[in-house]
C-alpha cells in the first residue's frame, strides 16, 4: 500500500509534534473525511529522524553555520542514512556510535549552539 501511495502525484507531507503515535488512526479518519481516496502513512523512527535532519539543515540561517559545522552536519546525515540501511545488522551499533560522536562534535563547534556571553560578569 505505501509504495503505491508514494507513486501518486498529489502527495503532501506534514510534520506534527506533540501528539502520540496513536494519533495516526484519527489522522486517517480526518483524511478520509476530506477525500475518499486520501491515504496516510506514518514514517518509521529512522526515516523521521532523517527528515527532521533535512528540515533543520534547510531552515538553518547562514550565520548559524560554518564550513566545519556544515561538513559535520553532512557527515551526521550520511551516518543516519547508513544506520537506516544497516538496520538489524551488527554494524548498526557502530554507525550509531559514530553518529553520536559526530553530533557531539557538531554541537561543540556549531554557532547554533554557541553559549551566550555572560553579561553579568564584573
Amino acid at each position: 500500500m505505501a509504495s503505491e501511495m508514494l507513486q501518486r502525484e498529489d502527495l503532501t507531507a506534514y510534520v506534527v509534534a506533540g501528539l502520540p503515535k496513536s494519533f495516526l488512526a484519527k489522522m486517517r479518519k480526518l483524511a478520509e473525511k476530506e477525500r475518499a481516496d486520501a491515504e496516510v502513512i506514518q514514517l518509521d523512527e529512522e526515516l523521521t529522524e532523517w527528515l527532521v535532519a533535512e528540515l533543520r539543515e534547510d531552515k538553518r540561517r547562514s550565520h548559524e553555520r560554518t564550513h566545519a559545522s556544515a561538513a559535520l552536519w553532512r557527515a551526521y546525515r550520511a551516518l543516519s542514512a547508513a544506520r537506516y540501511h544497516l538496520q538489524d545488522r551488527p554494524e548498526e551499533e557502530q554507525v550509531r556510535e559514530l553518529r553520536r560522536l559526530v553530533e557531539e562534535l557538531w554541537r561543540e563547534i556549531s554557532p547554533e549552539f554557541a553559549e551566550e556571553p555572560d553579561t553579568e560578569e564584573s
